[in-house]
């Protein structure tokens, strides 16, 4: 059996929960542009690889435009 501090806390918790739902759906999906990654060594190098690697996976999951 709640008690009446359980429904209480209930009855004012549930209309905040409702805004913060409204609001989190309005927000733009993430990423709204394309994402830069910039390495600092000269291209062709493992590193560049690496991080041409990790874009192409970035791009898949993301389904945004990766740029290296």
């Amino acid at each position: 059996m709640p008690t009446r501090r359980t429904l209480l806390a209930l009855a004012l918790l549930s209309p905040l929960c409702s805004i913060a739902s409204a609001q989190g759906s309005a927000a733009p999906s993430f990423p709204a542009r394309p994402i830069t990654i910039v390495v600092g060594s000269t291209p062709g190098s493992a590193t560049d690889g690496l991080a041409r690697a990790v874009a192409a996976e970035v791009g898949k999951e993301t389904g945004q435009s990766v740029i290296v």
